[in-house]
């Protein structure tokens, strides 16, 4: 067969294109910045703001508008109420400050990202593990925006329900879940599958099986229905399709997975650059709104009430917001932490990046501290309170025969015959204490155990002093309360695979992390 010159310049092409994906496939090259839109560039042009600097003085050439994307999510009531709606009220806070706030409800967590690149709202409300993969996306396209201020924590609002005999983590091995996916419901879903003691095939599987929905919602009522084992949910829906199945739980949720969902607000570069004290209004007034909502909460619902786009009547806004904290300033200065210092913001970012690099959703990671800006909440240290305004978790031991949410088996090695951590296992314990972090309404018992080589009495000890030697790191490196973990030695009585192999006497020593509710935590 003859192949004319038209057909090798074909050929040639084709070759280069599979070349051209390949590389960008694998992060080598970013193909798509050659043919970028015009308003992809235009949305990355403009000037780069620097957060070690401190803050513009006040100039008359800033805007005193400030467009803010939102979804259809009470977190968001703070900022409403301040605004006495979607449009700024005469007399409303924001009104009194000069501001000319609007609130557009775009509820599609894609069209909401791209809102902001495309410079159709200048802040946009996220959530801070979705908030991950948009800001690896934007700096792809050269587009930069930092997350600014944090909105609330997710208290109860978001949970895993299960059908009746699904009692923990590990029982939705093999089983059909529904949830929205690249939402928080997905990262809810993801990190407590990843923090259980379900292989990773058992957890691959469980997402190939899934059923997608477009948002938390519909997982509720397919749950109903019984058209699904389990299903990652909002409130109300989630409380009321298990009350209508029988049997059915709350395998757990954000009461427990406390510092895990985190609403935030994020700023393009551009709008900071050229208005950086508008911002500095429009956060103070948004923390007196939810300085209102504490002081006078049934003239918020009620308020909240009137807003007819955002359909959440007063009732429901009651109800929706027993399930949310919303933050303060207090809130706001412990969730970002101080520069260079771990933090909530950092361990969620990070644990969300790594979510979305194995969904090679994203191809590389940033140092979150690179993504945020904590100069308008700092600037107003004087007109707000730094006290917290929640009172230290109680802890209390789990009744007997409590059944843990999850059980992690991890190997966590020790110089022969001591109870020294070595080098390596330190990485392993860290992921343990990011986990206890994020899960802060968790108890956790420590057990330690052995192959059955040597002498019974020896392990015994030795598998104690070990699972001491964990909690001993734990809370040197994280704070944790001592009551908070509890340590068994098992040394051999616990095996887990047969202990006349080597391979099998390497399962049997391990860590047992086993992690139940805080006793007393509603679910």
């Amino acid at each position: 067969m003859k192949i004319e010159k038209g057909g090798w310049l074909l050929i040639f092409l084709l070759g280069l294109g599979l070349v051209g994906y390949s590389l960008n496939r694998y992060g080598v090259l970013d193909v798509g910045s050659w043919f970028g839109s015009k308003a992809d560039k235009a949305a990355g042009a403009g000037a780069r703001i620097d957060p070690a600097k401190p803050l513009p003085a006040p100039s008359g050439k800033e805007s005193n508008q400030v467009r803010v994307r939102v979804n259809i999510w009470v977190g968001c009531v703070g900022g409403l109420v301040a605004n006495g709606g979607l449009d700024t009220a005469p007399g409303s806070i924001y009104h009194d400050k000069g501001l000319k706030v609007s609130f557009k409800i775009i509820d599609d967590w894609t069209d909401g990202s791209a809102a902001l690149a495309t410079n159709n709202v200048d802040v946009m409300l996220t959530t801070a593990d979705v908030w991950a993969k948009d800001q690896a996306q934007f700096q792809d396209k050269g587009f930069a925006a930092r997350a600014f201020f944090m909105v609330d924590w997710s208290r109860g609002a978001d949970g895993v329900i299960g059908r009746q005999g699904i009692n923990n983590i590990e029982g939705l091995a093999g089983k059909t879940v529904a949830y929205a996916p690249y939402t928080p419901s997905h990262f809810l879903l993801w990190n407590g599958l990843k923090s259980s003691g379900l292989s990773t095939e058992q957890r691959n599987e469980i997402f190939a099986k899934a059923v997608h929905t477009k948002d938390g919602i519909e997982p509720a009522t397919l749950f109903a229905q019984q058209k699904v084992d389990a299903a990652v949910a909002w409130d109300p829906d989630m409380s009321d399709a298990v009350a209508k199945r029988a049997g059915a739980k709350k395998i757990y949720d954000t009461r427990i997975a406390n510092k895990l969902i985190a609403d935030v607000l994020v700023v393009s570069d551009r709008f900071a650059a050229t208005s950086p004290q508008t911002l500095v209004k429009f956060i103070e007034g948004w923390l007196e709104g939810v300085q209102f909502i504490k002081a006078q909460p049934a003239r918020a619902y009620t308020l909240i009430g009137t807003i007819k786009d955002l359909n959440i009547p007063a009732d429901l806004a009651k109800t929706m917001l027993e399930g949310v904290k919303l933050s303060d300033y207090a809130d706001n200065q412990a969730f970002f932490g101080a520069p260079g210092a771990d933090s909530d913001y950092s361990n969620i970012f990070k644990m969300a990046q790594e979510m979305y690099r194995e969904l090679r959703l994203i191809k590389r990671v940033s140092d979150p501290e690179t993504t945020l800006d904590r100069r308008y909440v700092s600037t107003l240290s004087s007109k707000f309170s730094a006290a917290p305004s929640e009172a230290p978790i109680e802890y209390k031991e789990p009744p007997k025969g409590a059944v843990p949410i999850a059980t992690q088996r991890r190997s966590i090695y020790f110089e022969p015959n001591s109870a020294k951590m070595g080098l390596d296992s330190r990485a392993v314990v860290d992921e343990i204490g990011s986990f206890m972090r994020a899960y802060e309404n968790t108890v956790v018992d420590i057990d330690g155990n052995t192959d059955s080589s040597g002498t019974r009495e020896l392990n015994m000890a030795l598998s104690k002093e070990r699972a001491e030697a964990v909690k001993s790191y734990l809370i040197e490196k994280f704070r944790f309360p001592a009551i908070r973990m509890r340590t068994v030695g098992n040394g051999p009585d616990k095996p887990v695979e047969s202990n006349t192999t080597p391979e099998g006497r390497e399962k049997n020593r391990r860590t047992d992390i086993k992690v139940y509710p805080n006793p007393g935590v509603g679910q």
